[in-house]
């Protein structure tokens, strides 16, 4: 009878471990509160504004505000973001430009170009 309480108790201390049961996750669920904070109540601009850099007597930046592709050299239009060598040539040649739709005919740029572009020209 001893051999049997015994396997008893094994059973029951074994058996969780051999066999467990399925773990179901708890949700809980709160109410979120309004946000206060200064930066979720201001307007967010629609149009980026261009970078303005300053300049020394030794350091004048190569951009500075919007370029202007009708009169930017071809250092100004390389030093744009996704604007390399060949593809400001292109821009040169295909002036002038009156709007982003004419800057979009030009081979090379597409609509991620366009999208860095914008803010930062001007025509």
């Amino acid at each position: 009878m001893l051999g049997g309480a015994v396997l008893l108790a094994a059973a029951f201390t074994l058996g969780p471990a051999l066999f467990p049961q399925p773990r179901v996750p708890t949700v809980t669920r709160a109410a979120l509160t309004a946000a206060t904070s200064p930066v979720a109540t201001t307007p967010v601009a629609t149009t980026p504004q261009a970078p303005v850099y300053p300049t020394t007597t030794s350091v004048t930046p190569l951009i500075s505000g919007r370029v202007n592709l009708n009169s930017a050299s071809l250092e100004q239009l390389e030093a744009l973001p996704k604007v390399g060598p060949a593809l400001a040539a292109r821009i040169v040649a295909g002036r002038p430009y009156r709007s982003l739709a004419d800057l979009d005919r030009v081979k090379g740029v597409g609509p991620a170009a366009l999208k860095a572009l914008g803010p930062l020209v001007s025509f």
